[in-house]
């Protein structure tokens, strides 16, 4: 564990951490022009854990999580949608919410140059992808 992840981990005091002081890393080190997050509190690895997360304008795959997550638009337009329902998501600007199920297959996609947000896990955070044809066999 990192040190200020074990830091943020361990905490228990009140914390204040100014937007400048994220540090932002990229979830796939292979491709850091991609989604990026910056921990807040917590340890994502194991949850919960509240987080930062931004990247560029495109469109996401379907995917599912292992825990519940609740996140606010902070910069951007997005969307957000339930599997098969897609075609019924409107735009999400700054302050707009959203809570996910752990287990239930969704995507998002950012509409603009760049997206922010806050999430808030109730436990780990992870992804996997799911085949758009079985909604429950994950490749």
């Amino acid at each position: 564990m990192s040190g200020i992840v074990a830091l943020l981990a361990a905490q228990t005091a009140a914390l204040t951490i100014a937007v400048d002081d994220a540090r932002f890393a990229p979830i796939d080190p292979a491709n850091p022009s991609r989604a990026q997050i910056a921990v807040l509190s917590g340890d994502p690895a194991t949850g919960p854990s509240d987080m930062l997360m931004r990247f560029p304008r495109g469109e996401g795959v379907l995917h599912v999580h292992s825990s519940d997550y609740r996140l606010v638009v902070i910069e951007g337009t997005m969307t957000h949608a339930q599997a098969g329902a897609e075609a019924a998501v409107k735009p999400l600007g700054p302050g707009s919410f959203w809570f996910q199920p752990g287990g239930q297959p969704h995507v998002d996609a950012c509409l603009s140059d760049r997206c922010v947000m806050f999430i808030s896990w109730s436990g780990k955070r992870d992804a996997r992808r799911v085949d758009p044809l079985s909604e429950h066999r994950q490749e």
